[in-house]
């Protein structure tokens, strides 16, 4: 336990105050010690932990997750999770700085990344998630929403005093969320969104759809204020916005760095630590210490790159991946390093600059939020990642898609078809789970990984 908790950045010190929390917190996922030694091998497998930066922001992701799991057992706080919900970090961050009665989680980012990329160990879950109301199977019903199900219904997590969701992405969401509420007798709270946008409309964000969302958000604070007893101020709103702006830049950074390098010098297989740490509820001085690990990691990086040492032999075909890495499974990532192909970007990455200006939080919040590729309609996404292909000078597209989602399934072929047609280079489309490792057959993928490579590597010749 030590080794491996040395591993994810906890100094000496702080494991023997923290051991005996931690060891609770996993006792109640049902971590053991074969569990333990499994970790340690997928940590060295999948991660590059002997970089400090990296190490540190594994740290905050598992102390997240502790403090999730034993927060009913040590206070009486008022808690409340956000699922599927822009925004809900921002709120939440502003309430855990100012306030010591309230704690609050964006669900399921820290869980997924240390029970499902680190421990492997979230089938489990999901199959208890399949024995309630949701459908067996690995694309029956998608797994995010098994892994809110499985461990709230189950115990795992405390039932919150406000569960919050949004139609932004995901229509599946708000329903899961009224049956925990008729269910479970969870209270729940949902944040208006449309997507009704005109083509005349773009590249600006939609000022109707931006003060909808801005409004709707106002409503969340009203409802938060109400079940906390706490007021939320946009002054402690736009301190929120700053600090996590010095972290968002810190990632670009990086990022940029991974982009523009050859050899590639980090395996992709991190990126969804990055949207977990994006996501996770920090506070002001939670958000400074993940921008302090990610500009060491920036500097340990440019040492790498600085020798030549990469994950990939020089001059891979480097291409983009669509839709977020794996939430729960690094091993496809890591197995496109293995066949030589270096994933460079990710169109998640990807958004449309707006020129307009708001000192509201709530409205500076909302033109961002409608503005990048997971948000936008197929009509503002295929010209958006074509110009990222070009931007980035890619070899090819892992076009893959969430088959369990409605919101991006239905986009794969349109887009396969407008980057062959306009860029003329390989694309690869790949139905995909991004949340059960069930789904995962590396025989096959291998297969059509290495037959992608060779029409890379024909074209480029």
């Amino acid at each position: 336990m030590i080794e491996l908790l040395k591993m994810c950045g906890y100094e000496t010190p702080e494991i023997e105050s923290e051991l005996p929390r931690i060891q609770k917190a996993f006792n109640k996922v049902g971590i053991d010690a074969t569990d333990i030694e499994r970790g340690k091998q997928r940590l060295r497998k999948y991660y590059d932990i002997e970089l400090k930066g990296l190490r540190k922001v594994l740290r905050l992701c598992m102390k997240e997750l502790v403090n999730a799991l034993l927060i009913r057992d040590e206070t009486n706080k008022k808690i409340i999770y956000g699922f599927m919900s822009p925004g809900i970090d921002l709120l939440g961050s502003a309430l855990v700085s100012k306030s010591r009665d309230v704690f609050s989680v964006y669900h399921c980012w820290a869980f997924h990344i240390v029970v499902g990329c680190i421990f492997g160990k979230v089938e489990p879950i999901i199959e208890e998630a399949e024995k309630k109301w949701l459908k067996a199977g690995i694309v029956a019903h998608c797994a995010n929403i098994k892994t809110l199900v499985g461990p709230i219904t189950t115990g795992l997590f405390p039932k919150p005093d406000l569960l919050v969701t949004a139609g932004f992405m995901c229509e599946t969401a708000p329903k899961t969320i009224n049956l925990l509420q008729e269910l479970y007798g969870i209270p729940g709270w949902y944040i208006d969104t449309c997507q009704d946008r005109e083509s005349n409309e773009y590249p600006e964000p939609s000022d109707r759809i931006a003060g909808m969302i801005a409004h709707s958000l106002r409503r969340l604070t009203g409802r938060i204020q109400e079940v906390t007893g706490f007021e939320i101020t946009d002054d402690m709103l736009l301190e929120v916005m700053n600090a996590k702006y010095k972290l968002e830049m810190a990632l670009h950074r990086l990022r940029e760095l991974v982009r523009k390098t050859d050899p590639l010098p980090f395996s992709p297989t991190h990126e969804n630590i990055w949207m977990c740490l994006n996501s996770l509820t920090l506070g002001i001085d939670g958000y400074t210490e993940a921008a302090e690990a990610i500009n060491l990691l920036f500097e340990e990086l440019q040492e790498k790159v600085a020798k030549g040492i990469g994950v990939v032999e020089k001059g891979a075909p480097r291409v983009m991946a669509l839709l977020p890495a794996g939430q729960t499974d690094p091993r496809m990532e890591h197995l496109a390093c293995e066949v030589g192909i270096a994933i460079i970007a990710l169109d998640t990455g990807l958004g449309i600059r707006s020129t307009k200006q708001s000192e509201d939080p709530y409205m500076k919040y909302a033109m961002v939020a409608q503005q990048g590729t997971m948000a936008l309609p197929l009509l503002a996404r295929v010209p958006l990642i074509i110009e990222g292909c070009k931007r980035f000078n890619v070899d090819g597209v892992i076009d893959r898609y969430h088959v369990g989602c409605r919101t991006v399934s239905g986009d794969a072929l349109i887009i396969e078809e407008a980057i062959k047609k306009e860029l003329g280079i390989p694309v690869l489309t790949l139905e995909w789970e991004n949340f059960d490792p069930r789904a995962y057959n590396e025989e096959q993928l291998k297969s059509r990984f290495e037959i992608f490579k060779a029409m890379m590597k024909k074209r480029h010749a």
